[in-house]
């Protein structure tokens, strides 16, 4: 059922109990009066309605802004931020969904900057990344997606170092960039940057600089045709997501370079080759995802993965992860069943996937009696 309107006075019989309330996805052109009776209301959605700025009514945020810690609101009718949102003082989660305006002033979060945790402003109209960001002092995720009129000169904005301390999470997907921001390095505690559907096709050792520090790195969807070179700057990165890309073949130098990376994600690219010693330095490697590529084989450089993870005491399970590949399982597959066998009192290991050739998992076919008969293969020497 669709609501084009709330009576006055609706939320009476629940104004001491109703916390969260969805009102999303209908025909309201105005914050509601009946808010106004809610004493305890902590969360509320109103986005996907036809609520311009002008009707974000003073009155009803005044009141619920002595409990709500978290709103999301958005529609293209709104054509200019909305200051009676400085009447939130205990907002912790604020999510724009969309919004028409091209500008944001800088006091648009007074009121709440300093209890804002996680900040979303998507789909917007604007040019540039607002500097009224940097005014929250103790802001820990910020998501930044779909603003498609951005790109790389506005994300040029001057920032302070020492900001934004608690900062630990970004997220830039589809803003038209094609390069790292500059700003980002300001963020000392940055941990995980997204950068998805973007057109990342070269990486700079400079761009790359920016987030030296960070864990988790997703460039999904961005034009990649290679894994880049530079990414060896961020040498505390563990996990590299880098699914929809134009990928390939894995060179040995391309993974050799991720020293620290726990989990590397390549689904989803057409990848034909692997070099035998793409992983011979890939000592922390837990989980790999090749699903959906162009591979027919079992790559021979995980039999240097598991030889490595021996070597240095491994002691977390290595999953490798070939589902929706056409993998042939024949007898050139004794190579793998006999390093698996040599090394499993080190290491425990998962293998998901089926055989393209015989109905049966790559797991199941490789503890099963059709290798007994095979000869040993030097396919992988």
């Amino acid at each position: 059922m669709v609501i084009l309107g709330i009576p006055d006075h609706a939320f009476l019989p629940v104004k001491s109990m109703l916390k969260k309330l969805d009102l999303s996805k209908n025909y309201l052109t105005a914050l509601p009066k009946a808010l106004k009776d809610l004493d305890v209301l902590e969360s509320l959605d109103v986005s996907d309605n036809s609520i311009g700025d002008k009707n974000f009514t003073e009155d009803v945020l005044r009141k619920i802004g002595a409990t709500l810690t978290s709103l999301t609101f958005g529609s293209y009718d709104i054509l200019n931020w909305p200051l009676t949102l400085k009447h939130l003082q205990m907002l912790q989660n604020l999510n724009l969904t969309r919004a028409a305006f091209q500008f944001m002033p800088q006091d648009a979060f007074h009121g709440f900057a300093g209890t804002l945790l996680t900040l979303s402003l998507s789909k917007t109209g604007l040019k540039s990344l607002p500097l009224a960001v940097a005014r929250l002092n103790y802001l820990q995720s910020f998501n930044f997606d779909q603003n498609t009129g951005v790109g790389d000169y506005g994300m040029n904005v001057p920032l302070l170092q020492g900001i934004m301390n608690y900062l630990t999470n970004v997220s830039l997907k589809q803003d038209s960039l094609k390069t790292f921001p500059e700003a980002l390095s300001v963020f000392h505690n940055l941990k995980s940057v997204s950068m998805d559907l973007n057109m990342l096709d070269f990486v700079s050792d400079h761009a790359a600089g920016s987030v030296k520090q960070i864990e988790n790195l997703s460039m999904r969807n961005s034009n990649i045709s290679r894994i880049p070179q530079a990414l060896a700057d961020i040498t505390s990165l563990k996990s590299l997501d880098l699914t929809d890309n134009r990928i390939h073949s894995i060179d040995v130098q391309d993974v050799q370079i991720l020293h620290s990376v726990k989990e590397i994600k390549l689904n989803n690219n057409p990848i034909l080759y692997i070099s035998n010693h793409a992983f011979d330095n890939n000592g922390n490697l837990e989980r790999l995802e090749l699903r959906n590529t162009s591979l027919k084989e079992v790559p021979c450089a995980l039999k240097s993965a598991i030889e490595n993870l021996t070597r240095v005491k491994h002691h977390f399970p290595l999953t490798v992860d070939l589902s929706n590949n056409d993998i042939r399982c024949t007898c050139e597959l004794k190579w793998l069943a006999e390093t698996l066998s040599s090394h499993q009192s080190n290491i425990t290991w998962d293998i998901i996937g089926d055989c393209e050739t015989i109905v049966m998992s790559i797991n199941d076919y490789l503890n099963s009696d059709n290798l007994l008969g095979c000869p040993s293969s030097n396919i992988c020497n």
